[in-house]
């Protein structure tokens, strides 16, 4: 599928569509105040009383810094069920079935879009850490920081889609708040899952957005997710994306 993505004959209009919806997505008041602002100002008002104190094995401000760069970049990601449904409600994607555009690269193009606008919230949040919250860390730990929160971020791709398939755009805000709020407390966002009880925290380790977060924090702390982070994300993704790949065929015989 993502060889026919790339295939020759339509990569000028591939490139050309993911161009037009990055610049789409960035016009979005709400993804920008979302997935952008939002994310620096509740690291603001968290990391503010820091006094040297720990959370998780890290100090106050860089723990917050990484859950606020997750949050964002999970925001991004999961815009595209959005864009797919909306899409979807007014017939945009038969439309551009009429053009040189084939459905896997409509798919691609909204998870990629997810992906590169995720980049944002990630960059902003580690700016604004070191600037106003003294995060003084080296260039390659805030780059190998951030490639893993986009990295580990890669099972909800594919849950956005098929989010956007399933659900439609007059229940799709109420829904992705609700399902977002979860996701966020399940990666330790909100409230750092060693305050859970053990038998949830237990849970929440088999859950993937436990492990986005903690990817970032991990090379913070000059480490890596884990064998057992890595065997998680990797499952969740073989599976959200066959779930995803079975909502898009379905609807590609509707219409």
């Amino acid at each position: 599928m993502i060889e026919s993505c790339l295939a020759a004959g339509g990569r000028g209009t591939y490139l050309r569509y993911i161009r037009s919806e990055i610049i789409r997505a960035m016009r979005n008041t709400r993804l920008v105040v979302f997935s952008l602002v939002m994310p620096i100002l509740l690291f603001a008002a968290f990391s503010a009383s820091d006094d040297g104190d720990t959370l998780g094995g890290l100090e106050i401000a860089p723990y917050i810094m990484i859950s606020m760069a997750t949050f964002g970049a999970m925001n991004a990601v999961l815009g595209s069920a959005g864009r797919i449904a909306v899409e979807r409600s007014i017939g945009w994607n038969r439309q551009l079935r009429l053009t040189a555009l084939t459905g896997s690269q409509y798919v691609f193009g909204k998870v990629a879009t997810g992906f590169t606008t995720a980049v944002l919230p990630i960059v902003a949040v580690f700016a604004y850490g070191r600037a106003t919250r003294g995060v003084e860390l080296s260039a390659g730990t805030y780059f190998g920081a951030g490639a893993s929160i986009l990295l580990s971020l890669l099972p909800l791709g594919g849950f956005a889609v098929w989010l956007g398939y399933l659900v439609r755009p007059e229940n799709l805000q109420a829904v992705a708040g609700g399902v977002f709020s979860l996701l966020a407390l399940a990666g330790g966002i909100w409230v750092p899952i060693e305050q859970f009880p053990g038998w949830l925290a237990d849970i929440v380790k088999e859950l993937p957005m436990y492990w986005s977060a903690q990817a970032g924090r991990a090379v913070l702390e000059g480490g890596w997710v884990g064998w057992q982070g890595l065997g998680t994300l990797a499952i969740w993704s073989v599976v959200l994306a066959a779930v995803a790949g079975r909502a898009y065929a379905r609807d590609q015989l509707r219409t």
